[in-house]
Formats: structure tokens, sequence, C-alpha cells
């Protein structure tokens, strides 16, 4: 009779001890610094120069720990995959922490991979290390930091600039994040021409096979800097979450949704802890009505509130239209919706007198 595999322990230590040295440490040293009190730890904005050479400084910060961390704890080799979009660019790295691959589930409906997936999560299995830049919010600082006399120019109204509209809804420009969970794969029918990802193989395209992934655990999130009306300020962030994600792909039909929650601490006095919750939703049917927001759509939302006090600090709006490019595979989305801000989520010389509410505009062209 074939053995179950092991999880190895000795690895699973490893890990969660370089998340204690390298992250939980910090997020100490954080707390204690914020201790200081608002006067003497009050953050200046900095300049575009000085951001860019901080942020190359943490990516190959934690790059360099990372592969030490994983390096000393595991044997096995993972898997690398990244993502483009004008919005939210990322490169990531997934690894077993035990002997046995990733569970193929087969076909599953979108309620089996969430019942899959709760009943796994009790015991990590493996891990990620993502590093994800944000690069239009980063063009608005650009902007507004070296044309000043441009960024005015596209202001509509009072409330109402081009600049921002395009850029609003990313409070950071990057983050580095590490997720210990579960994670499955499982198999949907579609015939899907052009590129085939890693994890498919040429049997299950040929097949009309597309492999798809779901996700469910904790992840932890760090930054350094904090962007507030395309404007950027000094903040050491940490962000701890519960999370699932996945996709699911039937026939013509592509299903992605997100949902999560957890709490964010910043170690400028004058940014607002908070918790928070929030959800993402995508929808894309290639022999849907291609004017329908239901069958061609997706919606993000976000809700904030005081860490310490439990009122309403913010929310976040924004629903996208989908509009399929059969020809090439692509989809190309249109996202409006609105970002509000009330007069809580800043103190000091950040606070707003009045609530603040960003209308947002996002187009994006995935392939």
């Amino acid at each position: 009779m074939q053995s179950t595999p092991q999880l190895r322990l000795s690895n699973l230590f490893d890990v969660l001890l370089f998340v204690k040295t390298v992250v939980l440490n910090r997020v100490w040293a954080t707390v204690k610094r914020k201790r200081v009190g608002e006067a003497a730890k009050a953050r200046h904005k900095i300049g575009f120069k000085a951001q860019c050479t901080l942020c190359v400084h943490e990516h190959l910060k934690f790059i360099f720990n990372a592969a030490l961390a994983t390096q000393v704890a595991l044997t096995q080799a993972g898997e690398w995959e990244y993502e483009l979009d004008p919005y939210y660019t990322n490169v990531a790295y997934y690894q077993s922490l035990d002997d046995s691959p990733i569970p193929e589930l087969g076909e599953r409906t979108e309620l089996d991979i969430y019942r899959d997936l709760f009943f796994r999560s009790y015991l990590p299995r493996f891990f990620l290390l993502e590093a994800s830049v944000n690069p239009m919010p980063l063009l608005g600082v650009v902007v507004k930091d070296e044309s000043s006399d441009l960024y005015k120019n596209m202001t509509v109204s009072q409330d109402l600039n081009l600049i921002e509209a395009f850029t609003a809804g990313f409070e950071e420009p990057y983050a580095l994040s590490f997720f210990l969970g579960n994670m499955v794969r499982y198999q949907s029918k579609k015939q899907t021409p052009g590129y085939l990802s890693p994890s498919e193989s040429s049997e299950d395209r040929n097949n009309g096979l597309v492999q798809s992934k779901g996700f469910m655990g904790y992840l932890i999130s760090t930054g350094h800097l904090h962007i507030r009306q395309n404007q950027m300020i000094e903040d050491r962030w940490w962000e701890f979450e519960w999370k699932i994600k996945g996709d699911k792909v039937i026939d013509a039909l592509d299903l992605s949704w997100s949902f999560r929650g957890g709490f964010k601490i910043h170690d400028n006095p004058l940014i607002t802890d908070e918790f928070y919750v929030a959800l993402k939703r995508e929808r894309i049917q290639d022999d849907g009505d291609v004017f329908s927001w239901v069958q061609n759509g997706g919606i993000e939302f976000k809700y904030r509130m005081d860490k310490n006090t439990g009122q309403s600090i913010g929310q976040q709006l924004i629903i996208d239209k989908k509009i399929p490019l059969k020809q090439n595979d692509w989809v190309l989305s249109f996202g409006i919706g609105v970002v509000r801000d009330t007069k809580f989520k800043y103190k000091g010389n950040l606070r707003d007198e009045d609530d603040f509410t960003a209308f947002v505009f996002r187009p994006s062209l995935s392939f």
C-alpha cells in the first residue's frame, strides 16, 4: 500500500522562523516606534528619486532574504509565475512544504472548490513569496511630482482630476508578500488557442483542458511608502489577512474571485490603522452578450474601519465592463467607481476637514 506523504516539519519550522526573524521582529519595531508620538514621528512627503531608490533597496533586500530562507528550508524545486497589468504587476514563487504534489482535483464546481480548500486549510502545505508593483499609481505620483503644471491642467472640477481618476484606488506603490496556506489545482474544459501556461500539459491542452488554481490561507504584506492623492508619504506599513482566491474556466466562461479580510497597521502615526473586508469577482463569457454587465463584467468592493474605534474610515467600489477579444484571447476592461476616505482616515496635517471622494476610471488590457 502506498504510504501517505508526510509533512517535513523541519521545512515548515524553517519557513516560520524566517517569518519571525524577517517579518515579526520588524512589526514589533514598527509598533515601538509608533509609541514615540505624532510630533516626533510625523513624516514628510519625499521626492520621486528618493522613492525609487528606497523601492529598489526594499525589493533587493526581500529577494535576498527570501532566497536564503528557501535554500535552507527546502530541497525540492518550486514554481514561478508572473502577471503583467498596468495597475498590478507581480512575480511570485510558490513551493510545497511536503513531499506530495499540489492536489489535482479534476473537474469541480465553485462550491466544491471552497469546500476542498476549507477542509485542507487546517495545516499549511505550501507557501508563496510575491513582489508586486502598481505602475499606474506610480505614474500618477511622477506626473504630480515632476509635471505639476500638466497635473493642474487635468483638473476638470474641484472634485475631479483626470490623472487622479485614472490612478486612484491603490494606497501603496509596491508590496512584498508572504502567503502560507493551501493550494489546489483542478481541471476545466475550454478550447483556448495560443499560449500554453506552465501549469498545463500538452496532453491537457489537446484534450481541451485548462488547469486552474485555488488558494486559501494567510497573507502578510509590507512596504514603506503610502500614496495619498498622488503624493508619496513615507510610512512603514504591515498588512495581515485571511484570503481565498481562485478561478474557474467552463467552456466559454471564465470566472475568478477573491475574498479577504484583515487589518493594516502604519508606522506613520498620521495614518489610521484599520480593519477591512474586501471582495472581487469577475466574469468573462466569450459567447455572452458583450453589452451585458452581468455576463461580461466584474465588481470590487472594500470596506475599512478604524482598528481602535470601529468608526468607518473609507469605502471603495469599482465596477468593470469586460470586452472579450476572441481573435487574440485578450480581454479589454473599463472600470468605473469611487474611492471614499472619511475625515478620520488621516490625522494631523494630513487630515481633511471633510470626507474626500475620488472618482475612478480604470482601463486595462489582459492577455
